[in-house]
């Protein structure tokens, strides 16, 4: 069997950041995927990656998307108001819009598809609500990236779901927050995994509706990435996985940390690589310098 490795990138929305600097870690030691898989914000990341390169330079610019993200302001932090606008027939088709342009201006347009990506096999997972299955973009090379995009990205009640003949897409996570599945199913013959956390506690009384979703959303995903994982063991696929929990509260709408985050996950990976006792690669050990941002990454 032909070795492949994949970064598994799951779903947590502005906690995305932290694979942003998890996987500056890895290429900094040299490690490569051969496939980029990723759910919701995970998604984001294997896409931005996987379209602006491979290196360093791949992830400054993902770094950059980020912040621009923090400024627009894409995801409403009204979780109140939209779930009654969504239980009211009424799904947030401008915050829809919004991001689609958003990704259009980056490089991601209708006509991009998965066959055009080189160097790395790329593939984005979202839910059929129809069929009770994960929907795999990218499993067809002539799958259109931005479709494959929106479609995993779909988080009711912030971005309004993809139809498409007779049945209703939406966000990955509500079936694989954590696609190790869809990327054995690919051919994954190693897994790196990137699990997005929160130390959120639950509130004692009042407790919101927006901390309510956030909560079932995450119960649901530890189910699924257990039982992946499960499956993973049973078929003898190695699974590393890299922890990415946030130290302080995150909500997944607010994207003002993500520099921050992006350290944390950062600092995370590099522990967790030391970890593993690789071999050295020096050949690929390409640590930069922040002179504009003291103190926000390790200097070499």
């Amino acid at each position: 069997m032909k070795k492949c490795l994949a970064f598994v990138l799951g779903g947590g929305g502005a906690r995305g950041a932290m694979q942003v600097g998890a996987m500056r870690a890895l290429l900094e030691a040299g490690i490569k995927p051969d496939l980029l898989i990723g759910t919701s914000i995970g998604a984001v990341n294997a896409t931005g990656l996987a379209v602006f390169g491979l290196n360093l330079e791949g992830i400054r610019k993902l770094e950059s998307v980020y912040q621009e993200v923090a400024d627009m302001n894409l995801m409403d932090p009204r979780v109140s108001r939209l779930t009654l606008r969504a239980l009211f027939g009424r799904p947030n088709h401008h915050a829809s819009r919004r991001v689609m342009d958003f990704l259009v201006s980056k490089g991601i347009t209708g006509d991009l598809k998965f066959e055009h990506i080189p160097g790395v096999r790329l593939a984005l997972v979202s839910a059929d609500l129809a069929s009770g299955e994960p929907v795999i973009y990218g499993q067809n090379p002539g799958d259109s990236v931005l479709e494959g995009l929106m479609a995993s990205m779909a988080l009711h009640p912030w971005f309004a779901p993809l139809v498409k003949d007779g049945h209703l897409i939406v966000d990955g996570g509500a079936l694989s927050n954590l696609p190790i599945e869809p990327a054995m199913s690919l051919g994954a013959t190693e897994i790196i995994s990137m699990p997005l956390g929160n130390s959120t506690p639950v509130p004692q009384e009042g407790l919101s509706i927006s901390t309510y979703v956030e909560k079932l959303i995450f119960a649901i995903g530890r189910r699924q990435i257990r039982l992946e994982m499960a499956l993973a063991r049973e078929r003898g696929i190695p699974v590393r996985t890299i922890q990415l929990t946030c130290p302080t509260p995150a909500p997944i709408w607010d994207f003002r940390n993500c520099r921050d985050l992006m350290k944390v996950g950062y600092d995370i990976a590099s522990e967790q690589i030391a970890k593993w006792n690789l071999p050295p690669r020096p050949e690929y050990r390409q640590r930069e310098k922040y002179p504009d941002r003291p103190g926000y990454w390790p200097t070499a």
